[in-house]
Order: structure tokens, then C-alpha cells, then sequence
């Protein structure tokens, strides 16, 4: 007995998104809001503690002003590595992307966040790192790569130029 094959041809098309849900979304913005606590917290105090003090000894310490900006890159790595295993865990589609334009996007705000006084820094940090590890994980859901690094690109220029006016 011959046994005949049937083969069925899906007709539907590939969706240029990969799905994503209200509820992963919302998980992706709560990582970021979570990660935001921790760079505003390990930036605070390694200014106020490590920087501040090996660098502010002297009085007339050129290195002094810096102190900010070192707090604030070491920070952000610390950061981003709890963001890319904190969306990894949530198996958020292209986390590493997010996290780096993310990274890239926030860059520059301890301007801004010593401005502040303490509760604020940190609430207007965490804000965000949510807003944009929200934005940023909906744009890399675009299937192309190469798109989504354009998109990601281009929302990063769009974010730095609205933190810096």
C-alpha cells in the first residue's frame, strides 16, 4: 500500500513584529524602573563616598568636578549588565539592544540628577530608565535587524537631543 503524503501550504504572512504582549511590556518597564533605582542609589553613593572622597581631598583638587561623572559610568555599567540579565530572565526579545540604547540614550543626566535634591535624583532616574527600556523594547521588536538598530538609532539621537536642551 502506497501512503500519500498531504502537504499543507500556510498562506499567512510573516508579521514584521515579533509579538509582544501588554504584560511584558509593562515587565520591561518595571526592569527599567528597578534598574534606574540602582544606578540613581550606586551613583549617589559613590559620589557622596568613593569618588567624592579620593578625589575631593585636597581643596583645590582639579579632579573634584569629576567625581559626578565617574560615579555615573561606573553606575551605568553595574546597570546595564543587571538590565541585560533582568530582561534576558523576562526573555524580552533583543534585551542587549535595549539596554545599550538605553545606556547610550541616558548617558549624559548627572547634570541633571545632582541638580536635584537626593528623592528626586532617584525618582527622575528611575522614571527614566523605564521610559526608555519601554521604548526601546517595543522598537526592537521590528524582525529586520538592521531596521531596528536604524529605529533604535535614530530614537537615541531624538533622546539625547531632548536631555541636553
Amino acid at each position: 500500500m502506497k501512503q500519500e503524503v498531504y502537504s499543507e501550504v500556510d498562506n499567512s504572512t510573516v508579521s514584521p513584529l515579533v509579538q509582544m504582549s501588554l504584560r511584558e511590556l509593562v515587565a520591561a518597564i518595571v526592569c527599567g524602573i528597578g534598574v534606574g533605582l540602582m544606578v540613581s542609589a550606586l551613583m549617589l553613593i559613590m559620589n557622596k563616598y568613593l569618588f567624592g572622597t579620593v578625589l575631593c581631598r585636597t581643596s583645590a583638587s582639579a579632579d573634584c568636578s569629576q567625581a559626578p561623572l565617574y560615579s555615573l559610568i561606573v553606575s551605568m555599567v553595574i546597570g546595564a549588565i543587571a538590565g541585560v540579565v533582568g530582561l534576558a530572565r523576562l526573555r524580552v526579545f533583543r534585551p542587549l539592544l535595549t539596554v545599550i540604547a538605553s545606556a547610550v540614550a541616558l548617558w549624559g543626566i548627572e547634570p541633571i540628577v545632582f541638580g536635584m535634591s537626593w528623592y528626586w535624583a532617584i525618582l527622575s532616574t528611575m522614571f527614566l530608565f523605564g521610559i526608555c527600556y519601554g521604548l526601546f523594547t517595543w522598537i526592537s521588536r521590528v524582525r529586520s535587524f538592521i531596521l531596528a538598530v536604524v529605529l533604535v538609532t535614530v530614537l537615541v539621537v531624538v533622546t539625547r537631543l531632548m536631555l541636553i536642551s
